[in-house]
């Protein structure tokens, strides 16, 4: 099968994934508390093409995001994204990130899944830990694409 999806279309939805995922990591003190609401954007982006030439599995975006909240710089948060399956209809792949606050970090990783015809709409990935105010930090975060951007929304949840 041919594949007719391109590099920059593939990367770009990677990288919005990657981006997503640096965006969602600022979690609240206590469970209980009320969702965490931020914003991320990207700041620099590097894609390597790790598998077989052009678009494919192995292909993996180094990134770099600044977080936001109420519209104002609060950290940033750096990761990578990596394809595990590339056709027409289906892109797949693995995300790890962690956010750095002024309070510590927040680690987060989670898989993606969409239609590359369609574009990237949002994803929920798993809280796995911290440091410093964020140590044992658990649950989960939504990320939500904003249209025609490179800005993620993000809903965190801690349990």
């Amino acid at each position: 099968m041919s594949r007719t999806v391109s590099r920059p279309a593939v990367i770009g939805a990677a990288g919005a994934v990657l981006v997503a995922g640096s965006l969602l990591i600022v979690v609240p003190a206590a469970a209980g508390d009320q969702p965490l609401r931020l914003s991320t954007e990207v700041i620099r982006n590097t894609d390597l093409d790790l598998g077989d030439p052009g678009p494919s599995a192995g292909d993996t975006q180094v990134f770099l995001d600044d977080v936001r909240r109420d519209g104002r710089s609060i950290g940033s948060s750096a990761g990578s994204c990596t394809l595990a399956e590339l056709t027409e209809t289906r892109l797949v792949g693995h995300c790890t990130a962690t956010l750095t606050l002024p309070q510590g970090t927040i680690a987060m990783q989670g898989a993606f899944g969409e239609d590359p015809s369609e574009g990237p709409a949002g994803f929920v990935w798993a809280v796995t830990g911290g440091t410093g105010r964020y140590t044992d930090a658990g649950g989960e975060a939504r990320g939500t694409f904003r249209p025609d951007t490179d800005i993620v929304d993000w809903e965190i949840r801690f349990r």
